[in-house]
């Protein structure tokens, strides 16, 4: 019976998991699914480049087709609304994705510490 690996978030943590996985696994009976809202990757290493203008915005997405062409894993573009960790279920906005496994990625969120006009003037 497949096995169904269901990973939330895809950045830096999720796409290096869901490459990994597909590669150790290619031969087994299993499927690898990830999930964001975004159909790219931003490489937040490189947004410094983007504040100083240096290169555009789009320069520092990668499509996720892209990312994991040629690999067994299947990209949905939804939003996880919540888990039903009783039923091994992740609820998208569009979909529902039943899993045996899964891998929570789903990223970070920026806070400002209260620093006057920091929210305002970011990029993220």
């Amino acid at each position: 019976m497949e096995k169904k690996i269901v990973i939330i978030g895809a950045g830096y943590s999720g796409i290096l998991t869901a490459k990994k996985l597909a590669k150790k696994l290619k031969h087994n009976d299993v499927s690898i699914t990830i999930i964001d809202k975004n159909p790219y990757h931003t490489m937040l290493t490189e947004l410094h480049e983007v504040a100083a203008n240096r290169v555009d915005e789009e320069s520092i997405k990668i499509s996720l087709k892209r990312v994991f062409a040629g690999r067994k894993v299947q990209v949905k573009l939804d939003t996880v609304t919540r888990i039903d960790f009783e039923k091994e279920t992740v609820i998208g906005t569009t979909q529902n994705y039943a899993y045996d496994y899964l891998v929570i990625g789903a990223g970070s969120k920026p806070t400002y510490f209260g620093t006057p006009g920091a929210e305002e003037f970011s990029f993220y």
